[in-house]
């Protein structure tokens, strides 16, 4: 009795564990079939969302393309030759300078000085010849100094350049204000580490220069920059240096020369003052028209990639977990 109940036991032990090892093999095979139906409308999903996520990358890169395209700077190096005038036995010292090497020249004017000058000065000037005014020194009587000028050179109906030869001194937002307020177009700066030319939001224009008042130092990396950078450099001479023998003639002669050998490179000139503030003002004006192409593009690029996103997104949404 007792063995056929031991018997009885096994049997049943022998069922359960049948039962058992069955159970967990269609539990395991549910859930391979489950993972395999899973992984393949995952699949399905992904090649559904895949020419989306192929157009977005594309989108994508376009953006960054627009990106980095956007900006114009000019194809050449321009040079101007300037002379800052006191007296008018400097014009034919400036004048022979100005045939010898090519150039035209750009005359300076000190406002400070007496209007008299001023006068016996601008009408010993070829027609030709550019003028920038400039102070020595800037305050509420040199800025009276140079409307003084301005109201002269008008009533001859004589034009001036409309940039205003502005010494790294003087350069203050104050002081470029004030230029502004009396209708100058442009200014000079000073950049020590490279050449730099540009216009500022409200249209005026500025470009670099190295003013020349002693036999020290050499202009040499200033030109080397400017030629690399294809910058507007205004290389200005002061006269009573000269006059006075602080820059010799053979120095001058020397500055000169490098310059013109500069100015036969090529992607780099001689330029007027007016070439300058109009390339400047092109410059700015094709910047403003890249900016304004790059914002309509990428915006309507935009709109696309939010449209694919969204519908990456949905199609990725259906995914059961």
């Amino acid at each position: 009795m007792y063995g056929k109940g031991r018997l009885i036991r096994n049997i049943l032990f022998a069922v359960i564990a049948v039962l058992l090892a069955g159970g967990l093999a269609f539990m395991i095979y549910s859930d391979e079939q489950e993972q395999k139906e899973r992984a393949a409308a995952i699949l399905e999903l992904q090649a559904e969302a895949r020419p989306y996520e192929v157009e977005l990358n594309n989108l994508q890169s376009e953006l960054s393309s627009l990106e980095k395209n956007t900006g114009y700077t000019s194809n050449r190096a321009e040079i101007m030759v300037g002379f800052i005038a006191s007296e008018m036995s400097d014009i034919e010292y400036i004048n022979e300078k100005a045939q010898t090497y090519g150039f035209s020249p750009v005359l300076v004017i000190d406002c400070t000085i007496d209007i008299s000058d001023v006068e016996e000065i601008v009408e010993a000037v070829d027609e030709n010849w550019e003028i920038m005014l400039y102070v020595s020194s800037f305050s509420e009587e040199s800025n009276e100094s140079v409307l003084t000028v301005l109201s002269y050179l008008d009533s001859i109906e004589k034009d001036e350049t409309g940039v205003f030869f502005l010494r790294n001194d003087y350069a203050s937002d104050a002081n470029i204000q004030l230029l502004a307020d009396d209708g100058f177009i442009g200014y000079t700066l000073y950049h020590s580490s490279s050449p730099a030319a540009g216009q500022t939001e409200d249209g005026t224009v500025y470009f670099d220069y190295s003013y020349i008042r002693s036999d020290e130092g050499t202009i040499d990396d200033r030109l080397s920059v400017l030629y690399s950078n294809k910058a507007s450099m205004l290389i200005v001479f002061d006269m009573d240096k000269i006059n006075s023998g602080e820059i010799s003639g053979s120095y001058v002669t020397g500055v000169l020369d490098k310059v013109q050998n500069y100015a036969l490179q090529e992607n780099c000139c001689f330029a007027t003052v007016e070439e300058v503030v109009q390339e400047l003002s092109e410059i700015n004006m094709t910047e403003a028209q890249q900016q304004a192409d790059y914002e309509e593009q990428a915006e309507e690029i935009q709109e696309r990639i939010d449209e694919l996103e969204e519908i990456i997104s949905d199609i990725y949404s259906r995914i059961e977990y």
